[in-house]
C-alpha cells in the first residue's frame, strides 16, 4: 500500500514539473534523474546605518560669468555650513555641475520675424553628500538651506555593508530551500539522494527613498528648526533554486 502511495504521489510530482524522468529498464539520464525543485526566499529588514543626500545651489544672472560668481559663492558658504554641523572632507564631494541659458518665452501675437534670444543664465551646482553620521540628517538639510541651498534632489538611507547582509539572506533562503525540500520528500515519502544543482536566484538590497514631499516638508521648517528626517530600513531579499535527485 505504501508502494502504491509512494508511486501516486511521484507521479503527481511528475505531472507538477518537480521530478524528472525515468526510462524503460531503470536506465536513468543524468538530466533526467527523479528529482525533486524547491525554491527558497529569505527577507531581511536591516535599519539602516548610512545616508546619501544631494543637495544642490541655483543661481540666476544676466550673465554666465555673474552667475557662477554667485554660484560659487554661495555653494562655498553651504559648504562651511555644513562643516559647521560636523561634516568632514571625505563625507561631500561636488557632483554634476550645470550652466544654462534662458531663453526668452515666445508672446502671444509675436511679429513674424520674432526669435528667441538669451535673457540670462542659470547656473546648477550639486553636493554629494555620504555620511554615516544619520543623527545629523535634519541638521544638515537646515544648515544647507539657511546657507542658501535652494533644492534637495534626493535623500536616501542604505547599508555601509551591503554584501555582510546579502549573504546573511542568501543563507536564509538556502535554510529555506533546504528544509522545504526535506518537508516536500518526508511527504511524498521519498529520500533526498543528493544535490543536483543549487543556484542563486536573486540578490537585491533596497535602500530607503525619502519622498519627495518630505523635501519640501523640510526646506519649509528649515528656517524654524532642523526638520526630523527618519532613516527607515533597508530590504534586503535572496532567492535560491535547490535541485534534488530523490529516490524510493
Amino acid at each position: 500500500m505504501k508502494t502504491r502511495l509512494t508511486a501516486l504521489i511521484l507521479s503527481a510530482l511528475f505531472a507538477m514539473g518537480f521530478v524528472g524522468k525515468t526510462y524503460a529498464g531503470g536506465e536513468t539520464k543524468l538530466d533526467d534523474r527523479p528529482n525533486l525543485t524547491v525554491r527558497g526566499e529569505a527577507l531581511l529588514r536591516v535599519q539602516a546605518d548610512q545616508m546619501h543626500l544631494n543637495i544642490a545651489a541655483v543661481t540666476h544672472a544676466e550673465t554666465a560669468d555673474r552667475a557662477l560668481d554667485q554660484n560659487t559663492v554661495l555653494m562655498q558658504n553651504v559648504i562651511q555650513a555644513l562643516k559647521k554641523i560636523g561634516l568632514t572632507e571625505d563625507e561631500y564631494q561636488t557632483g554634476q555641475f550645470q550652466i544654462e541659458p534662458v531663453w526668452s518665452q515666445r508672446p502671444r501675437q509675436a511679429p513674424e520675424d520674432w526669435r528667441p534670444r538669451i535673457t540670462g543664465y542659470t547656473v546648477t551646482n550639486r553636493l554629494a553628500i555620504k555620511t554615516q553620521k544619520l543623527p545629523l540628517a535634519g541638521k544638515l538639510i537646515g544648515a544647507a538651506t539657511d546657507a542658501g541651498a535652494n533644492a534637495i534632489d534626493s535623500i536616501l538611507f542604505d547599508l555601509s555593508d551591503q554584501r555582510k547582509y546579502r549573504a546573511q539572506a542568501i543563507r536564509e533562503a538556502t535554510a529555506n530551500a533546504l528544509a522545504d525540500a526535506r518537508s516536500l520528500a518526508d511527504a511524498a515519502s521519498v529520500k533526498l539522494v543528493r544535490v543536483l544543482s543549487l543556484s542563486l536566484d536573486n540578490a537585491v538590497t533596497t535602500p530607503f527613498r525619502v519622498p519627495p514631499e518630505s523635501f519640501a516638508r523640510g526646506l519649509m521648517a528649515a528656517e524654524a528648526a532642523a526638520p526630523p528626517i527618519s532613516s527607515g530600513e533597508v530590504t534586503v531579499q535572496a532567492g535560491v533554486m535547490l535541485v534534488y535527485e530523490i529516490g524510493e
